[in-house]
């Protein structure tokens, strides 16, 4: 291994131990639910996802497990007001 190759991993894990450095604007993710899997997204309209439950309130326990894994990542929008 090259001694250029071996700087870039020692940045990473500096890069990756200092979360605040990324800031995630666009996401597409697959979640394995326990009933299906669902397909997840988030960008400037903010989050979406295929499940009913989303559908009908605007949130569900897909979005708010990412938000929980991407704390201090996600760019900060206004959260819609809940469907009826």
């Amino acid at each position: 291994m090259d001694s250029s190759i071996v700087s870039k991993i020692e940045k990473s894990r500096t890069y990756a131990e200092q979360k605040e450095r990324v800031t995630i604007t666009t996401l597409q993710a697959s979640f394995d639910g326990n009933h299906n899997t669902y397909q997840i997204t988030y960008d400037e309209a903010g989050w979406d996802c295929q499940c009913h439950y989303f559908d009908t309130r605007g949130v569900c326990s897909h979005t708010m497990a990412l938000e929980r894994i991407l704390e201090g990542m996600l760019v900060q929008r206004e959260k819609p007001a809940t469907k009826v």
